[in-house]
């Protein structure tokens, strides 16, 4: 509310201001603002024109820039610095100039506070030129502090040559530290190189502030002259301005190197490695280690040759910061010599690090390291021996998938995981002919390792071999064959599988078989072709693989399966119809619903028979996620009438709580009333409720209501009471908003 008042008063006093006192005039200023600010079109002006016409606007804002109140100067203050914005942009010199000349003009001659004046020459910062500098520098002997260090930022903006010289002549008479460090900074902004000397002279001064701002302006010009004069500061370790000096040096070194300047940059390196290397062993003086490690960090990647000469050094005495930034390093050298040296010290470093550089060695494909990375296989770090399994993985040559195979083979755990998953993604030709030569020889446990990594890697040329496996009379090397089969169940021929199959004859590998075979039958575009082929094998087929057979066709589904499926389920052979209703119960379309609930409503049905189909269709029932929910429901009602026993009506009417339809809620209010199923019909009439809030809140709680005014028990009252309330059942939400 303050805000919307202040705004409203900084209207008001706009307002008044500006509003002239005769309405025309008034009107021709403010719209000769809006031309100077670009916000409408502007008359074409020549230069005295524009020298007038800025003039006045100036006049015209001064007094209200010069208004006691702090408050109402902003809006004038912004109007002039959007004027001076609009006269500077790209093409309107002539614009830039009469503007400049004005302010210079008012500067000289009129009245104002210092604020103004300050806010004045901010404008010039912005658009002076050669003309500001004169007018410039004599502002720098101003008695106003503030107004000297106003001036010299708008020389350090000055594009004009001359503001450097005006700068430079300043800074060698200046007396205060304070005024000294913003001379320094402004002439290493503008990257002046003809202030290097005097700057270079400031390194040495007894103020250590001014020290260090002559060190950041010499890295700011970044020439030959400025590197030698910070080359001179680190020949001693001990001065107060070392760490800056170094600092500067790193970063012009780093800059030449972007540059691809990277022999300059490398001498700069070497300089600094061989200075801050003097007092190493000396305790007595400060040891500039982190000066070494960036040298010797930027050495490997300007030149490589010096740098790896340093890195054992490195590596072997710096925390682990430096060691990080040291691999990282290797990581962008131009050459492998560095990352080989690295490898050659794998033993001999801590845990973090040997990660880092296992990652350094997989990524540049270090194969001359891979006898050391083999060596951390052994190791009983799991992070390091992770990190060797993954650089073996990458460096992708017969040795390492070798060592691979073996973790793979005999190793246990983490590690055996990822050799495996490791050796199922490295690429190369000897992986793949040493994979393909252990499925072919050897021990089953590596027959049955490389088979199954030949399903894992999916090369399709892969399927032939595996096809010859699953026909060898071991069962272990049946079933890997079958299991990586079904990696490439989309491309098998059904009848080519299905003849396999029927050849097995082991439970382990005629299990994997079936296993594939399903995969493959879901995928299976013509499901009636598919069925015909199955079909017809059962006709010779033994009992124990027909069985079999028709046990799949739920994978398949489709209405040529369905029906002998069907026939199956009414056939008297007791084996052939469990098999027919088992299926049917996990059929994919809830068309078996149907034939299940005519098997159940038989009363010639066996009670065993009877069982099956009731749970089956009540499982379908309550997994369908197409069937209309009134089919559903009406299904299930009679499920209900149907059933023989207490206990197949129990579980319908559990799963009546699931569907939340009317004729569901009014079967559970009869129910209700029945002693038998009392408490049962209760909880499901509750938990229906639950479903219901989602789709009907009202009819919801009103079945709520009338459960819990039967007051059947404390718990049935509970969630009785937690629907009415609106919150449900969380636990039941996921499975209810799937049957609905």
């Amino acid at each position: 509310m303050k805000l919307k008042l202040t705004i409203i008063y900084l209207w008001i006093i706009s307002f008044t201001l500006f509003a002239p006192a005769a309405g025309v005039s008034g009107h021709q200023t403010s719209e000769l603002i809006n031309q100077l600010t670009g916000k409408s079109e502007a008359p074409q002006r020549d230069a005295t024109q524009l020298t007038q016409a800025y003039q006045k606007a100036i006049d015209y804002l001064l007094p209200l820039m010069s208004a006691e109140d702090v408050g109402s100067r902003y809006a004038p203050q912004i109007t002039l610095q959007q004027i001076a914005f609009h006269a500077s942009r790209p093409g309107a010199e002539t614009e830039r100039m009469a503007m400049a000349m004005v302010i210079l003009k008012t500067l000289e001659q009129a009245e104002m506070p210092d604020t103004v004046r300050h806010w004045l020459v901010l404008q010039l910062e912005r658009i002076g030129q050669s003309e500001s500098v004169p007018a410039l520098t004599k502002l720098l002997s101003a008695e106003d502090k503030h107004l000297r260090d106003f001036a010299r930022r708008a020389l350090e903006k000055n594009t004009d040559p001359s503001a450097t010289q005006t700068l430079l002549k300043e800074l060698a008479n200046a007396k205060e530290p304070e005024w000294k460090i913003g001379l320094i900074n402004s002439l290493g902004q503008r990257k002046a190189e003809s202030a290097v000397q005097p700057i270079a002279k400031a390194l040495n001064d007894s103020d250590i502030k001014v020290a260090s701002a002559a060190a950041t302006a010499l890295t700011n010009i970044a020439d030959k002259d400025s590197v030698q004069a910070l080359l001179t500061i680190i020949e001693n370790p001990a001065a107060p301005i070392y760490q800056k000096a170094a600092q500067g040096l790193i970063d012009i070194a780093g800059q030449m190197a972007e540059e691809k300047n990277t022999a300059a940059a490398a001498k700069i390196y070497e300089a600094l490695y061989e200075n801050a290397a003097k007092p190493a062993g000396d305790s007595d003086s400060p040891n500039p280690f982190n000066i070494r490690a960036a040298a010797v960090i930027g050495l490997i990647v300007c030149d490589p040759e010096k740098g790896t000469r340093e890195l054992l050094a490195i590596m072997q005495n710096a925390d682990q910061k430096t060691r990080t930034l040291t691999i990282r390093a290797a990581r962008l050298s131009p050459n492998m010599e560095a990352v080989r040296t690295l490898g050659k010290m794998l033993a001999e470093l801590p845990p973090y690090s040997q990660v880092q550089v296992l990652g350094v060695i997989g990524d540049r494909g270090d194969r001359s390291s891979i006898n050391y990375v083999k060596e951390l296989l052994r190791t009983e770090d799991p992070a390091v021996r992770l990190a060797a399994i993954d650089a073996l993985t990458m460096l992708a040559d017969s040795a390492a998938a070798e060592s691979l195979f073996d973790i793979a083979v005999n190793g246990f755990g983490y590690a055996k995981r990822a050799a495996l998953a490791g050796l199922a993604i490295m690429k190369g030709p000897d992986v793949e002919v040493l994979i393909k030569a252990n499925s072919l020889s050897g021990d089953v446990q590596s027959r049955v390792t490389a088979i199954d990594l030949l399903g894992q890697r999916h090369v399709s040329d892969s399927v032939k071999s595996l096809l010859i496996l699953a026909a060898e009379q071991n069962e272990d090397i049946n079933a890997a064959a079958f299991a990586a089969l079904e990696n490439f169940a989309d491309s098998l021929d059904i009848a080519t599988i299905l003849d396999l199959l029927v050849r097995t004859k082991s439970g382990k590998a005629r299990y994997s078989g079936i296993v594939t075979f399903r995969a493959m039958l879901s995928k299976a575009r013509d499901k009636d072709a598919a069925a015909k082929i199955i079909i017809e094998k059962t006709e010779n087929a033994d009992s124990q693989t027909k069985l079999l057979l028709l046990g799949t066709l739920d994978a398949l589904g489709g209405s040529r399966a369905l029906k002998a499926v069907a026939e199956a389920a009414k056939s008297s052979d007791e084996n052939t119809c469990n098999i027919g209703i088992r299926t049917l119960s996990n059929w994919p379309d809830y068309e078996a619903a149907k034939i299940l609930l005519e098997i159940v409503s038989k009363p010639e049905t066996s009670l065993t028979h009877y069982v099956l189909a009731t749970r089956g269709v009540l499982q379908l029932i309550q997994t369908s996620e197409t069937t209309p929910l009134e089919v559903r429901a009406s299904d299930c009602i009679n499920a209900f009438d149907n059933a023989r026993r207490d206990e197949e009506k129990r579980q319908a009417i559990s799963t009546m709580a699931l569907l939340p339809a009317k004729k569901v809620a009014d079967k559970l209010m009869e129910l209700v009333k029945d002693e038998k199923f009392k408490e049962e019909a209760a909880l499901a009439a509750v938990q229906l409720s639950a479903v219901m809030l989602t789709t009907d809140r009202q009819a919801a709680r009103e079945l709520a209501q009338k459960i819990r005014e039967m007051n059947i028990s404390d718990d049935i009252n509970r969630r009785a009471e937690s629907v009415i309330s609106g919150r449900g059942f969380r636990f039941r939400e996921g499975r209810s908003r799937r049957n609905r």
